[in-house]
């Protein structure tokens, strides 16, 4: 059996030399790599030769770092306020033209009702699958509802509305916003259920 070997002795000189190339090595590390690749921000200018800066700077506008939250616009908000007779079990559509990126507020509200509603939008640019639209949101109300909303593409942006009584209703809607049109786009009647 052997015996155990002996560990060797380190010298206080060697094993504070071995800390700070360790901490030196950190540092540079955490300048070079850290900071661009996580904070955008390259004190080195290394960050930038190895693509770290601009992948750190899309981390910090995506959390919200840099975010812009005031717009210019050159023409000024559209306002509308629409009355909507809708017949019982009569459907239609409203939408706004809007860019991406262009805001819309909105309220309406049902005086009879109540009605099946679908917030959603489809793109009138750009390259897009044949039939594409993106819902935002879908219900059944009597109320109404108030929201803001931004466009994520350019295109017709609005509401389906489906009466789901045999009664007339109306139904009241309020748009300010930086839309080109307003307008119904189609008038069809539901299948009785």
């Amino acid at each position: 059996m052997q015996a155990p070997s002996a560990i060797p002795a380190v010298s206080k000189r060697k094993l504070l030399a071995t800390t700070a190339l360790s901490l030196l090595a950190a540092v540079v590390i955490v300048l070079v790599a850290v900071l661009p690749a996580e904070f955008g921000k390259d004190p080195t200018g290394l960050g930038q030769l190895l693509g770290l800066k601009t992948m750190g700077q899309l981390k910090v506008n995506s959390a919200g770092g840099e975010e812009i939250v005031a717009h210019s616009h050159e023409r000024k908000p559209r306002n509308a306020r629409i009355e909507i007779a809708v017949n019982g079990r009569e459907e239609l559509e409203y939408k706004a033209q809007l860019e991406k990126g262009e805001p819309l507020l909105y309220h309406w509200s049902v005086q009879g009702g109540p009605v099946h509603f679908e917030f959603h939008g489809e793109p009138t640019a750009g390259s897009w699958p044949e039939g594409y639209f993106r819902s935002y949101e879908t219900g059944d109300t009597d109320q109404g509802r108030s929201g803001s909303f931004v466009a994520p593409f350019t295109g017709r942006h609005g509401w389906y509305w489906r009466n789901d009584s045999d009664d007339p209703a109306v139904i009241v809607l309020e748009a300010s916003g930086y839309y080109s049109k307003l307008a119904r786009i189609d008038a069809t009647r539901a299948r009785t259920e």
